[in-house]
């Protein structure tokens, strides 16, 4: 069995990929002050410290890598810029993230994580439980796989995750597939109940 996928801290947070991508323009769309967030596979950070910084004191993220080095790097940094009582850091899979409570979280960022680990099912099972009701989450994976790769995503099983949510927007570029998504049935559960 293979394990999760790292990728060097330095590649994931650099000066050339936040000149050709800020994360503060991608996020502005999706964080607000005062929201709580959760960002799985946070690597060292690179939406992480934006995040908490709109977000503010009165927010809260929860940043989650399976890879210790980069939860220390992303620790560093955080502190650095006074930060450390907004993030709340974790070095575990996001396939097990029940310190995060129950439909808490208004913003899910799952960058490029479902293609870098082998537990898909358990993951989308956890981001269903920790978003609230009227909670939004930010799915992509790579395209760019070894067939016989097991943390691969394929066109199928993307579909098939994407059939447990209401998806908002997607897309499907040339290396990655995206989608904005919510929880599946909660608005017609809850009229239902009514």
């Amino acid at each position: 069995m293979q394990s999760d996928r790292y990728l060097p801290t330095q590649l994931m947070d650099n000066f050339i990929r936040r000149l050709i991508s800020p994360p503060e323009k991608k996020m502005s769309k999706f964080v607000h002050a005062g929201n709580v967030v959760a960002d799985l596979g946070c690597g060292p950070g690179y939406f992480t410290i934006p995040i908490a910084k709109v977000v503010g004191p009165a927010g809260k993220v929860y940043a989650v890598d399976s890879d210790q080095r980069s939860i220390q790097v992303l620790g560093t940094k955080s502190e650095a810029q006074g930060l450390g009582s907004v993030i709340e850091a974790h070095a575990t899979s996001a396939a097990d993230v029940k310190y995060i409570p129950t439909e808490c979280v208004d913003f899910v960022l799952a960058h490029g994580l479902l293609c870098c680990m082998t537990s898909h099912d358990q993951t989308v099972a956890e981001i269903k439980r920790i978003l609230k009701p009227t909670g939004i989450a930010y799915l992509s994976v790579t395209k760019v796989y070894r067939r016989d790769d097991p943390r691969a995503v394929p066109r199928k099983e993307w579909n098939k995750i994407l059939a447990g949510f209401v998806v908002k927007e997607s897309g499907d570029g040339v290396f990655n597939r995206w989608a904005i998504v919510s929880r599946n049935g909660l608005r017609e559960e809850s009229q239902n109940n009514n």
